[in-house]
Protein backbone atom coordinates (compact mmCIF):
# COMPACT_ATOMS: atom_id res chain seq x y z
CA UNK A 1 0.00 0.00 0.00
CA UNK A 2 1.14 3.14 -1.03
CA UNK A 3 2.38 5.94 2.21
CA UNK A 4 -0.47 8.46 0.62
CA UNK A 5 -3.22 5.94 0.75
CA UNK A 6 -2.39 4.99 4.49
CA UNK A 7 -3.22 8.71 5.20
CA UNK A 8 -6.88 8.98 3.68
CA UNK A 9 -6.98 12.60 6.06
CA UNK A 10 -4.52 14.21 3.79
CA UNK A 11 -5.27 16.29 0.85
CA UNK A 12 -3.99 18.96 -1.48
CA UNK A 13 -2.10 19.68 -3.60
CA UNK A 14 1.57 17.87 -3.02
CA UNK A 15 -0.95 14.83 -2.20
CA UNK A 16 -2.81 14.88 -5.29
CA UNK A 17 0.17 15.52 -7.75
CA UNK A 18 2.18 12.53 -5.32
CA UNK A 19 -1.13 10.14 -6.20
CA UNK A 20 -1.35 10.82 -9.95
CA UNK A 21 2.07 10.71 -10.79
CA UNK A 22 4.00 8.80 -7.89
CA UNK A 23 7.38 8.36 -9.47
CA UNK A 24 8.08 12.32 -10.20
CA UNK A 25 10.09 14.50 -8.03
CA UNK A 26 8.67 18.12 -8.72
CA UNK A 27 8.53 22.03 -7.69
CA UNK A 28 6.04 24.34 -7.50
CA UNK A 29 5.76 28.08 -7.12
CA UNK A 30 2.51 29.04 -6.70
CA UNK A 31 0.31 26.96 -9.73
CA UNK A 32 4.03 26.39 -11.59
CA UNK A 33 5.55 23.25 -11.71
CA UNK A 34 9.28 24.97 -11.84
CA UNK A 35 10.83 21.47 -11.56
CA UNK A 36 9.34 18.58 -13.07
CA UNK A 37 11.54 14.73 -13.36
CA UNK A 38 9.69 11.54 -13.84
CA UNK A 39 11.33 9.11 -14.65
CA UNK A 40 7.92 7.58 -16.42
CA UNK A 41 8.25 10.31 -19.09
CA UNK A 42 5.29 11.39 -17.99
CA UNK A 43 4.00 15.37 -18.21
CA UNK A 44 2.50 17.18 -14.88
CA UNK A 45 -0.86 16.76 -14.19
CA UNK A 46 -3.52 19.89 -15.50
CA UNK A 47 -4.72 21.74 -12.70
CA UNK A 48 -8.17 20.23 -13.25
CA UNK A 49 -6.55 17.09 -12.96
CA UNK A 50 -5.27 18.08 -9.29
CA UNK A 51 -8.24 19.77 -8.32
CA UNK A 52 -10.45 16.61 -9.03
CA UNK A 53 -7.84 14.17 -6.98
CA UNK A 54 -8.26 16.13 -4.21
CA UNK A 55 -12.31 16.36 -4.12
CA UNK A 56 -12.23 12.83 -4.46
CA UNK A 57 -9.73 12.59 -1.29
CA UNK A 58 -12.05 14.85 0.42
CA UNK A 59 -15.13 12.30 -0.51
CA UNK A 60 -13.48 9.60 0.55
CA UNK A 61 -12.27 11.23 3.87
CA UNK A 62 -15.97 12.20 4.28
CA UNK A 63 -17.85 9.02 3.37
CA UNK A 64 -15.36 7.25 5.93
CA UNK A 65 -15.78 9.50 8.63
CA UNK A 66 -19.78 10.25 8.63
Amino acid sequence: MDIFEQYLGLWGVDVAVKKLRPHAKFELTNTTFTKWDDPTGTQPPTWEEINEQIEKDKAQWDTSHT
